[in-house]
């Protein structure tokens, strides 16, 4: 009875039978999980009917059966955030691997035809310098590129590394040696590293044994209390996931059919930005070369023209020895 899918198949089969009301009882207890009561009512059942029985603590049975439901739902949230964590960084890796260097030019050629607004000039100044970071980071976490079949190998073995150094699950004496032991799994698990997940499970399976509460711990409080916290814990990782399937890239993973042609086609549309880009600059750089130059009345002259303008006599020039003579 320590797996949720296990209890519901076998309540199915047993409910096909002819039962007693006591068996009923028990069985209805069952489907609403409330196993604290139900531990109790199978041991006296037992007693009841064979009159051999070793006594265990009703209550503790039932706590500890509860606690190892509830480290089975952790596993499964725990199994299903770090899957869309590790997609969602394959994607953004392969986004910026393929797009990022064009995304990067687009925007330094934003900031170059900006360049007479202070205001909208610092904008896209701040847009290329938060982007160039963000490129350099996600180059910087890329994952491992891995075959279909390999990367079921890598979930089946983060999987049941996972379940045996959880932190949330262990003694308080195992608490801090797990958490090193996922937190290395964890990251090794979003990089879609292969051989370093492998090795962890190896270390695991092979090293001491991390102790779980479910399984050692029978004082009531400590397991009363440790139900509390995982529950919690529990409401955090599923407001975690709901956000993860919120994510746009992850919205937009699971729209795209073809990821290929997805990518091909946001290729041609920034090549063709760019290229716009380059052209607005280029009808501009004329008018920079020639220098505008701008009287008080607002008219426009050309450098050529003022230059003319300068070499022209006046009328009212004055022989500059004069003004250098003696009186």
């Amino acid at each position: 009875m320590e797996d949720d899918e296990l209890i519901a198949m076998q309540v199915a089969k047993l409910q096909d039978l002819p039962l007693d009301a006591k068996v009923t009882q028990i069985l209805a207890l069952i489907s609403t999980k409330r196993f604290q009561y139900v531990i109790q009512l199978i041991e006296q059942y037992k007693h009841d009917n064979s009159g051999v029985m070793v006594f265990q603590d009703p209550q503790i049975q039932g706590l500890k059966l509860e606690l190892k439901l509830l480290e089975n739902r952790l596993n499964e949230l725990t199994d299903t955030q770090a899957d869309l964590e590790r997609q969602i960084n394959e994607f953004n890796s392969e986004y910026m691997q393929r797009l990022g260097s064009l995304i990067e030019a687009i925007l330094k050629k934003r900031a170059e035809l900006l360049s007479d607004d202070p205001v909208e000039q610092q904008e896209a100044k701040q847009d290329y310098e938060n982007f160039e970071r963000s490129y350099q980071q996600q180059i910087k976490d890329a994952p491992q590129i891995l075959t279909p079949k390999l990367q079921q190998q890598l979930k089946a073995a983060y999987r049941k590394a996972s379940r045996l150094c959880h932190p949330d699950k262990l003694t308080d004496d195992f608490k801090t040696q797990g958490t090193e032991f996922f937190k290395a799994l964890s990251e090794a698990y979003r990089h879609q590293d292969l051989p370093r997940v492998l090795e962890i499970l190896h270390t695991l399976e092979t090293g001491t044994t991390l102790s779980t509460v479910s399984d050692s711990i029978t004082d009531k409080a400590i397991l009363q209390s440790k139900i509390a916290a995982l529950r919690l814990r529990i409401t955090e990782l599923e407001a975690a996931v709901i956000a993860l399937q919120a994510n746009e890239s992850y919205e937009l993973i699971q729209e795209i059919d073809d990821k290929e042609a997805y990518f091909e086609q946001l290729k041609t549309q920034l090549e063709a930005e760019y290229e716009c880009l380059v052209q607005e600059l280029e009808q501009l750089k004329p008018k920079a070369d020639e220098g505008v130059f701008y009287e008080s009345h607002g008219s426009e002259v050309s450098q050529q023209d003022w230059g003319t303008y300068q070499a022209m006599p006046r009328e009212d020039d004055e022989d500059e020895s004069y003004w250098r003579d003696e009186f």
